[in-house]
């Protein structure tokens, strides 16, 4: 039907529509600090966690702190380096979780193999870690072991959320 206008737009793609301002780039909506600090504090926490099997299957207890802390006796270096080692791991993982969230620029396309690699990579590192035997008796019933793991994923939370935020605030 010649002149017959339904109202119907067409959307035609020209560099104007998709170059964003810059020239080179889309435009992407700003990034949300909390989901960015969620990641990095999610990553500093799971690694914790690993470190913390890990240990635990290498023989370091971390209930060994509380049975001697009232004692005379000095404290050693290997009751108090498993609770350093979790608050490190979780404040180095979550600073560069951070730190690569915020400064990596979207849509990330480019990063694509990296990421299966990377992926792998952990996947087979916390099978590793799952599969290693377990040092034999604990010190501490059930319910305290249970109690003194929750803490120091607590710590490790705590010391987490820092390493991010000093990571992001640049």
């Amino acid at each position: 039907m010649p002149g017959f206008n339904p109202g119907i737009t067409v959307f035609e793609p020209s560099p104007s529509n998709i170059v964003g301002v810059h020239g080179l780039e889309r435009e992407h909506p700003a990034r949300s600090k909390m989901l960015t600090y969620a990641g990095a504090v999610t990553s500093g926490v799971l690694a914790a966690l690993a470190l913390q099997i890990y240990l635990s299957g290498a023989g370091f207890e971390l209930g060994a702190l509380w049975e001697n802390l009232l004692s005379a006796k000095p404290r050693e270096l290997r009751t108090t380096g498993p609770w350093w080692a979790i608050a490190g791991m979780a404040f180095v993982v979550s600073g560069a979780t951070a730190a690569a969230l915020v400064r990596l620029p979207f849509p990330w396309r480019r990063f694509r193999p990296l990421r299966w690699v990377l992926g792998a990579l952990i996947v087979l590192l916390l099978a590793h870690i799952g599969h290693t035997d377990a040092a034999g008796l604990h010190a501490l019933a059930l319910g305290a072991d249970v109690a003194v793991r929750l803490t120091a994923l607590g710590l490790a939370a705590l010391i987490a959320m820092f390493g991010a935020y000093l990571a992001a605030r640049g």
